[in-house]
């Protein structure tokens, strides 16, 4: 089980459906993600199955289910994604507003950068950040990760956030795996 203080991480199943359903539904937790648009619920429905089979380590995002309630309060992982015809390792991370400030987005953070350099054996992660999305940069510069360039990913322009692993070798021990 793959687990930080606070959180456990799974693949989603299909029960999860409507938990995945409310954060595409939130016009907050969607407003920097894509065009910034909730999805139509036939929509989301639609792409699930895609979704789930891309739900698993290194090729997708995995729940966050709160340890307290065993409830999922949003999700996070590594994608693969193609920037500017370059291949990267995509760290990303979403809370459900009602769980945002409590620190969540930036434990998971945390995990998934440890876990991509420490098991993965990635020479570099990425995020994509659009410019207005003051607690996502704020999540990417608490976990180390520096503003590399603006780049226009599929129409919107974004900040590419990234950490090599000569500079996560460099951070103090306390704050690895």
């Amino acid at each position: 089980m793959l687990e930080t203080a606070r959180l456990w991480f799974r693949p989603y199943r299909v029960d999860d459906f409507l938990f995945y359903l409310s954060l595409w539904q939130d016009p907050d937790v969607v407003r920097f993600i894509g065009s910034g648009e909730v999805h139509e619920k036939a929509h989301l429905k639609m792409n699930y199955p895609y979704w789930l089979s891309r739900s698993e380590l290194g090729k997708g995002v995995l729940v966050m289910v709160l340890k307290a309630t065993q409830q999922p309060v949003g999700h996070a992982g590594l994608v693969p994604i193609e920037i500017d015809g370059r291949l990267h390792m995509e760290l990303g991370y979403w809370v459900a507003k009602r769980h945002w400030g409590r620190g969540l987005a930036t434990e998971a953070a945390l995990f998934f950068r440890n876990l991509a350099f420490e098991q993965l054996h990635q020479s570099e992660i990425v995020s994509l950040i659009q410019p207005n999305n003051v607690r996502s940069i704020r999540v990417a510069q608490k976990i180390g990760m520096q503003h590399q360039r603006d780049t226009v990913f599929r129409g919107t322009l974004v900040h590419l956030y990234a950490m090599d692993i000569r500079t996560y070798r460099e951070l103090p021990h306390e704050d690895q795996c």
